[in-house]
């Protein structure tokens, strides 16, 4: 029987006839990510001890970010298939250039009620260029793959997206803070984060958005020229695209594990652990299992169909939240574990690991198969839009995070749990069962409309995309 991993390799060698401009795509999603996931990890820290912003209030503003995001992109898609890739581009990174320069440099120059609004305008301009990004890059990669290439190509995209995800936490966050401390750190972070804004513009600026690897797709991009308001109620009226906007909501439950990884956990770790915690290195975890992981296990799991593997997935990455909710006291009489500070290391490194595998069953696929079901002409809509469940358990998290952590996991806490003064309706995992309980209202909803879900005429793509 063949090696998995040797095929999964060998798939790799088709990637020859891909033309540069995928590879430039690649590129600007690579300095792109290496400034969004430095800054989305400490951006809750950034408003809290930069910015003067407290606990609720700093949650909110990142919940209002990303709702800026939701209400921008669904408009976005359809511009990016009006515009074009380069436009779309230009635009988006831009946006994001202005306003990464504005957050780092912001402190410095401004101070008290001035300096705060300053940075929401800021995080409403960062929020405008962050809603161009996705969906132009979903459209360039499909556009400059053949179908024959595809699914490798956008493995390829996930993997070094996850790449990225580990330099900006193991390299950037840890040298930022380390280097200039806890407070000029996070600045540091902002103005690296311009400096990738320039690498991206400048690959941009070399791609041919009229090189399709499809000649067919290059015809149905001639179609006729059509408003983005058009487009965007075409898009809505598609019995398909309802079908799976309705399967999206249903992951909302477990998209929210996705977000606390930046709203929840920078202020998780450094309030039940210590204030100098390693943020960077416990976020380089993630990405690393995801990684190997794609490496491993993807020829294995690409035997399955798509709403398995979601609904595994989601079961998965729901379920690592069992090791966060459960009293302390049941951790530590694990033998090994003699003190708080064992056992939260133990509960934090259990639920990164067990999420990431979550994530890895089924994410890869997930955006794979959204694009390839797009009509080619509407590619940037359908993935603007599609990506809608996503945004909107962010800000939902955003004001609901605010909240939890100033009750449940205040500063100061630590000294309280240590001489047991905390008790479990008080206590961090109190928080952490809340959560517990909204994620895994997903994979339960998926399942008891999985019939509804793939059913025809939706299911017949997702057949067919699913199929090994």
């Amino acid at each position: 029987m063949p090696n998995p991993v040797t095929n999964y390799f060998s798939e790799f060698k088709v990637l020859k006839s891909v033309s540069k401009d995928f590879w430039l795509t690649n590129a600007i999603q690579m300095f792109d990510g290496l400034a969004y996931f430095s800054m989305i990890t400490v951006l809750s820290l950034y408003l809290t001890v930069n910015c003067g912003f407290n606990d609720v209030d700093s949650g909110a503003w990142v919940g209002i970010y990303t709702l800026y995001i939701t209400a921008f992109v669904f408009a976005v898609g359809s511009i990016c298939d009006v515009i074009g890739i380069k436009k779309s581009y230009y635009i988006g990174i831009g946006l994001l250039a202005v306003a990464r320069l504005g957050l780092g440099i912001g402190p410095d120059i401004l101070k008290g009620e001035a300096l705060q609004w300053s940075t929401r305008a800021m995080l409403i301009v960062l929020s405008l260029g962050t809603a161009f990004m996705s969906p132009v890059t979903m459209t360039s990669l499909r556009r400059f793959t053949s179908k024959s290439v595809r699914a490798t190509g956008f493995n390829v995209y996930y993997l070094l997206m996850n790449i990225g995800a580990i330099i900006a936490s193991a390299v950037v966050i840890e040298v930022s803070r380390k280097v200039f401390g806890d407070v000029r750190g996070n600045l540091i972070i902002f103005d690296f984060g311009f400096l990738m804004s320039l690498g991206a513009l400048a690959c941009a600026a070399l791609i041919r958005e009229d090189n399709y690897a499809e000649e067919s797709e290059r015809e149905a991009g001639r179609g006729e020229a059509k408003r983005p308001i058009m487009i965007f109620m075409e898009v809505w009226k598609e019995s398909a695209f309802q079908k799976l906007l309705l399967f999206l909501v249903l992951t909302i439950g477990v998209r929210l594990v996705f977000t606390h990884q930046f709203l929840v956990m920078p202020k998780y770790y450094t309030r039940v652990l210590t204030t100098d915690f390693e943020l960077g290195l416990a976020n380089s975890i993630n990405p690393f299992i995801i990684v190997v992981g794609l490496i491993l296990l993807i020829p294995v799991i690409n035997r399955y169909s798509t709403v398995r593997l979601i609904i595994i997935g989601m079961a998965v990455s729901a379920s690592s939240l069992v090791f966060m909710a459960v009293p302390l006291e049941w951790i530590l009489a694990i033998p090994g574990i003699s003190n708080p500070q064992q056992a939260y290391l133990f509960i934090i490194v259990a639920q990164i690991f067990v999420f990431a595998v979550g994530e890895l069953i089924f994410s890869p696929r997930f955006t794979e198969y959204i694009a390839s079901v797009s009509p080619p002409d509407k590619v940037s809509s359908y993935m603007a839009l599609s990506a809608l469940p996503t945004f909107i358990s962010k800000p939902i998290n955003g004001f609901v995070s605010g909240i939890l952590i100033s009750r449940f996991c205040y500063d100061g806490i630590r000294p309280k749990i240590e001489t047991g003064n905390v008790s479990y309706q008080q206590s961090p995992e109190f928080m952490w069962l809340i959560y517990l309980g909204l994620a895994v209202l997903s994979p339960i909803a998926v399942i008891a409309l999985r019939n509804f879900l793939t059913n025809k005429p939706a299911a017949e793509s997702t057949t067919e995309a699913a199929a090994p």
